[in-house]
This record gives structure tokens, C-alpha cells and sequence, in this order.
């Protein structure tokens, strides 16, 4: 599917003509009010139409991943408009079009069941048709760019480790990449290092090519709009991973707030073992 669809050229701006406004400036956007948390990369609403993504860790990568699922796919996303570099502030910027709405964390609990088997209903398409893309024949980011994920980034701990999984061909070199992953955050010992290693290649093992996936599928990144449409967003930590990451992540985050683990079983395939493996890779990473 990639070698179908044409890479932009960076810095990208949408065609004047399906701008709904003015594009904001660097200083418009600096000025403007943050839409979460002082822990996360500065997001910012300007005007009646723009969000806009910015900040020296924001990857452009993440508006590269998003053109390419609006190209690929029917899946809704925030239109792009603009991604791009500014030297005077050394800081990246994705801006995006302002999705009207709620996200699924703040709405969740008081939902009735129809509208979450809706919501299910909806994430299973979208999800399917995100998964049957047609793997490039690699697991890592998007046009063979470094896995912008933050597991595979040894926890924050060793951002090295991005360049073993920028294009590895196959299932075993890429959990050869999560064992480097683990190391390069939490050192094991000899035996304990080929423990996880036997341990880890006899669990993720044989399943097949890679599958484009989210990589952060939290409430908190489910966008339920006033027409009840959901729309996914945060695409930055995107690509092609195994089969398993993308509930494997997504079963991270709070999984069992308001029953809401429940509809993520409705919405991917759950892999168990995979899954349990994947906490405990997760405790190795971060406690």
C-alpha cells in the first residue's frame, strides 16, 4: 500500500483552496491556549478551526501517518493541513484540523450500552480496515522511518534503540529489538537477559507479516464527535508492528476503567498470551 500511496514532501501545506481559514502563524500558535496536560507535547486550539501539534519532541513523522491512513483509507481523521519545521524556534508543527467533540475518557462512564456498542461497532471497522492495509514487507515507521513507539524506545530511556527497528524484516528481528529495548532501560544480568530471550522468541513468534496499527489506542485518544462519529487521534507513535501491539498497547492503559476492557475485545482481537507478556515487558521498561 505504501508504493500506492506518494510520500509528501516536508514541509507540507495543504492546498490554499481546502484551507478553511488562514493558515495560524508560528507566534498565533505560541500564544494560544494548551489543550492538555503540561506532561504531554504542547497542543494547542487556535481560532474556530485549527489544533495545532508543536514542540521539539513532536516528530513530523506523525502528520506523515496521518495523510497516509486519510489517503489509504475511509477511516476518519483530522485533516492535515500543515507539517513542518521552524528553524527560529527549533520546534515541529502538525497542524491539524479541530475535531468538535469529546474524548472517549470524559464521556465513557456516562454512556448507555447502545451508544458504546456503537462506538465498539464503529472501532471494528475502522480497526479492520486499518489492519487489512497490505503490509510493505518491514515492521517499523512509516516509509521505513525509525518505530516512533514509546516501548521500543526503551521506555524514553534509550532513543538509540529507534535506528535497530527503522526497517527490520522480520517478527524475531523485531523482538530482538524489544529485548535491546529492555536492556538499554533496565540491564539484566547473563541469565537473566537469555531468560527474556527465550522466553520472548517462544511467545512472539509466527505471526506473520506486519499490520498497521495505531500504537496508542487509549480513551483518551478516541474522539467521540456530537454526530456520534469516533475519530482516532495522536497517530505519532504509528507504523507497522506485529498483529498483537496494537490491543497489547492499548490493554496497558487503564484496562479495566468502567468495563471499558470489555469493548476493547469487541473492537480488536485480543491476544492473550502476547498481552501478559507485553505488561510484563512493560513493568521491565518503567518500574
Amino acid at each position: 500500500m505504501e508504493n500506492q500511496v506518494t510520500r509528501p514532501t516536508l514541509p507540507y501545506f495543504a492546498p490554499a483552496d481546502t484551507l478553511p481559514a488562514p493558515l495560524p502563524t508560528v507566534a498565533e500558535i505560541l500564544a494560544s491556549k494548551r489543550l492538555c496536560s503540561p506532561y504531554r507535547p504542547n497542543v494547542v486550539r487556535v481560532g474556530e478551526h485549527f489544533v495545532v501539534k508543536f514542540g521539539e519532541y513532536v516528530h513530523l513523522q506523525e502528520g506523515e501517518n496521518i495523510l497516509f491512513v486519510a489517503q489509504s483509507t475511509s477511516i476518519p481523521v483530522a485533516t492535515v493541513y500543515a507539517i513542518f519545521h521552524d528553524k527560529d524556534t527549533n520546534k515541529n508543527f502538525i497542524i491539524q484540523e479541530f475535531v468538535p467533540g469529546n474524548d472517549l475518557d470524559q464521556v465513557w462512564q456516562n454512556l448507555d450500552e447502545t451508544a458504546k456498542d456503537a462506538i465498539a461497532t464503529q472501532l471494528r471497522r475502522d480497526l479492520d480496515e486499518l489492519r487489512s492495509l497490505p503490509s510493505p514487507g518491514y515492521f517499523g515507521g512509516i516509509w521505513r522511518q525509525p518505530a516512533r513507539d514509546r516501548y521500543m524506545e526503551g521506555g524514553g530511556f534509550g532513543c538509540d534503540i529507534l535506528q535497530t527497528v527503522k526497517d527490520v524484516a522480520t517478527e524475531a528481528e523485531w523482538v530482538d529489538a524489544m529485548l535491546s529495548a529492555g536492556q538499554l532501560a533496565k540491564p539484566l544480568d547473563k541469565e537473566g537477559a537469555e531468560f527474556n530471550r527465550r522466553m520472548y522468541h517462544g511467545v512472539f513468534c509466527g505471526h506473520g507479516d506486519s499490520v498497521f496499527t495505531h500504537g496508542d489506542l487509549h480513551m483518551g485518544n478516541i474522539r467521540l464527535r456530537p454526530d456520534g462519529v469516533v475519530v482516532m487521534v495522536d497517530w505519532g507513535w504509528s507504523g507497522w508492528y506485529p498483529c498483537y501491539w496494537e490491543v497489547g498497547t492499548a490493554a496497558l492503559w487503564r484496562p479495566k476503567t468502567d468495563g471499558y476492557h470489555r469493548y476493547v475485545a469487541r473492537f480488536l482481537d485480543e491476544y492473550p498470551a502476547q498481552m501478559g507478556w507485553m505488561m510484563l515487558f512493560r513493568m521491565w521498561l518503567f518500574f
